[in-house]
């Protein structure tokens, strides 16, 4: 028997890791099981296609939101080409809607409900050995000629240990250039009535030295990029302690994401911090809200004073990447307070800032009530809020906008210098700049055209003329140029921005970099190299102004970007003033 388990990612650069779980759970009884890896993004025919070679006995599917509807077109067209076979559906978007989705969907023979890897691999041995019956297998819902019959329970590995690890030679060799998720624990000591860890109570954890072995085994394996999928990875303040000063003992390559709770950090976690290479770890950190009347309506234990401070003094460390989630839609939380929400996160300065809409997932608390908030949502995946009591669709319609708005600018980090001084100086605060953009955007009409990056800093460039803010267009000229040469490895300017042109400037650079003193006190990794060679890997720029104070001065000035030396947090290469007049 042959059982293929696909699993389709939202993005090429993700992987999945349920999949891989389940295979390295399989018993040898169960027959040969393998994984295939897809994205929603490919051809539909193409994916049918490849799962119809294999020739399998049984197909299994990985079902969350942003896969749900190509999976069951999927295990509908895979059913009319190969009748027999039995076709699996398991996954948080399956788990508490089972018999439902059977009703209306014929293709579908099994469903599994909850942590599937015992009763996967115990569903695989029941086609081969009839003692073992269908019934036995709690959390599965299967037909038995007409009838539905659903499963009882959804299904929880109380002891994570017993698991197999799924990081096998065959994994890490398929996800080598992805993203690797990882979960050290499973489940959260806190009901947040929107996320589905608030169904279960209690947190489960690995042992402390199987994650060590994971987190050797990632680095020596040179991935990339693995990120923790612990719903609060420091909840145990003292164990979160202990995984990250090995990650920075062991640091190499390989960088690590978690989700933190930033009111649980303290002062020894931050020490420990301190000594981390610079990008090596990465914190998202979900705030949601600063009202505290939606807080508390969503059942969030958040103390917000420690937040604010504890993300402060993690910027102060100046090397870990912070990414602050909001989320739009929650309850007694209208636009005003909205708007105040995300001036207060906002200028906390994190490097990422997600505007997240709330999704009413099934299985949720805040679905469940969703009568009593006046909630409107998409019937279909991802279940987004259309609007409530507090929140009309109008205003969530701006706000989708200000969130492109944000995801363009701010969190590209190509655009830090100018958005700084435009917002300070001209708007009354960071939402009154977002808004005002977006509604340029839609009067411009770019929101219906496909834009590159270049095209950004020529339309920041117009909408800054076109505001009558007395802003000084010589000044938002040069820091446009300075954010695009700290952000982009070549000095062709964008369409808009001028160049201070002087007939001997390059002549003044070469003398420069052949002046020995100048290159070991501004270019030290270049100690030694022929002018002509670190021309190549440099770039000088002339300004109007001295751009590398914070309060731009008046002053020509002349900066050096080396495109050698990327900063991880920032975004941005390095960059130093120098004496060329």
């Amino acid at each position: 028997m042959k059982t293929v388990i696909v699993a389709l990612n939202s993005k090429y650069i993700h992987s999945a890791l349920a999949p891989w779980y389940l295979k390295a759970n399989c018993t040898p009884d169960c027959g040969e099981v393998k994984v295939m890896e897809f994205t929603i993004n490919e051809m539909m025919d193409t994916i049918l296609s490849e799962i119809y070679e294999e020739n399998c006995d049984v197909v299994a599917f990985s079902c969350y939101i942003w896969n749900i509807n190509e999976v069951l077109k999927i295990a509908d067209n895979l059913k009319k080409v190969l009748p027999e076979v039995k076709i699996i559906l398991g996954g948080p978007e399956v788990s508490f809607c089972s018999y439902e989705l059977m009703q209306n969907n014929r293709c579908i023979d099994y469903i599994l409900a909850g942590e599937g890897e015992e009763a996967f691999s115990l569903l695989l041995s029941s086609f081969l050995n009839p003692s073992i019956t269908l019934e036995s297998i709690k959390s599965l819902t299967y037909r038995e000629g007409d009838l539905i019959v659903s499963g009882e329970e959804y299904a929880v590995i109380e002891d994570l240990n017993t698991l197999k690890s799924p990081y096998s030679e065959d994994m890490l060799g398929i996800v080598q250039n992805k993203i690797i998720y990882y979960e050290s624990s499973r489940g959260c000591p806190f009901n947040c009535s929107y996320c589905l860890s608030s169904t279960f109570k209690g947190v489960r954890y690995l042992d402390l030295e199987r994650v060590k072995s994971d987190i050797l085994l990632f680095i020596k394996s040179g991935i990339r990029l693995v990120k923790f999928v612990d719903r609060t990875f420091n909840c145990n303040i003292e164990r979160a302690k202990q995984i990250v000063s090995f990650v920075i003992e062991n640091a190499a390559s390989t960088c690590f994401h978690f989700e933190a709770a930033a009111d649980l950090f303290d002062d020894e976690m931050l020490v420990i911090l301190s000594k981390a290479p610079v990008g090596l770890i990465q914190f998202e950190v979900g705030v949601q809200t600063t009202n505290t009347e939606s807080i508390a309506a969503v059942n969030r234990k958040t103390r917000l004073k420690e937040v604010f401070e504890n993300i402060h003094k993690l910027n102060g460390l100046k090397n870990i990447h912070i990414h602050l989630d909001l989320i739009v839609g929650l309850p007694y939380e209208d636009y005003e307070s909205f708007k105040k929400s995300f001036d207060e996160v906002y200028n906390l300065l994190p490097q990422q800032l997600q505007v997240g809409f709330l999704k009413l997932l099934k299985g949720s608390s805040i679905r469940n009530e969703s009568d009593k908030y006046g909630y409107k949502f998409r019937d279909y995946p991802p279940y987004e809020v259309l609007s409530n009591s507090y929140l009309n669709y109008s205003e969530i319609s701006k706000l989708k906008n200000i969130e492109d708005m944000v995801e363009r600018f701010f969190n590209s980090r190509r655009f830090v210098r100018t958005l700084d001084y435009l917002i300070n100086d001209f708007f009354t605060s960071p939402f009154d700049f977002y808004e005002k953009l977006s509604k340029y955007f839609k009067k411009s009409g770019y929101f219906k055209r496909s834009l590159s990056s270049r095209d950004l800093y020529t339309i920041i460039l117009n909408f800054g003329r076109e505001n009558k803010l007395g802003i000084d267009m010589r000044i938002v000229n040069e820091l446009l140029k300075f954010d695009f040469l700290v952000s982009n490895n070549t000095n062709n300017l964008p369409k808009g921005l001028v160049r201070n042109i002087d007939s001997n400037f390059k002549e003044k650079c070469f003398e420069f970099l052949k002046n020995e003193e100048y290159v070991s006190e501004y270019i030290s990794g270049f100690v030694g190299l022929p002018a002509k060679q670190i021309y190549t890997k440099v770039h000088f720029e002339m300004f109007l102004f001295d751009i590398t104070k914070n309060n731009v001065a008046q002053g020509n000035t002349v900066v050096l970007f080396d495109y050698t030396d990327y900063n991880e947090v920032t975004g941005h290469f390095s960059y130093v003033k120098v004496p060329i007049e």
